[in-house]
């Protein structure tokens, strides 16, 4: 039997939704940034990919100290992995990194 092996897409950003739940338009966000509205468009779209830098960018622009740039590849209206572990008591924090480090080992 053969498997057909597929080019894996790229993660969806959420950053319309993101930028929609901070009350912002396109024209905002790019002026925070310092970049044309049609590049915020473009990724938007998912016409062109996101650099690191413009991540890590975005989420200064849209959140501050309270967003991480991997936030932004989830929903704003689901909590990500390390929302959720960062809600946690410190005992069962402890416990989730000490089974990462254990898959990470095997």
């Amino acid at each position: 039997m053969v498997v057909k092996i597929h080019p894996r897409r790229p993660r969806r950003v959420y950053l319309a939704e993101h930028r929609e739940a901070r009350g912002l338009t396109q024209k905002q966000l790019a002026e925070r940034l310092g970049c044309d509205v049609m590049t915020v468009s473009r990724w938007e779209l998912q016409k062109v990919a996101i650099s690191t830098d413009a991540l890590a960018a975005l989420s200064e622009a849209l959140g501050g100290d309270l967003m991480e740039p991997e936030d932004l590849y989830h929903h704003p209206d689901r909590p990500t992995p390390n929302q959720l572990l960062r809600d946690q008591p410190a005992a069962i924090q402890e416990q989730a990194l000490s089974i990462i480090k254990a898959i990470r080992k095997a």
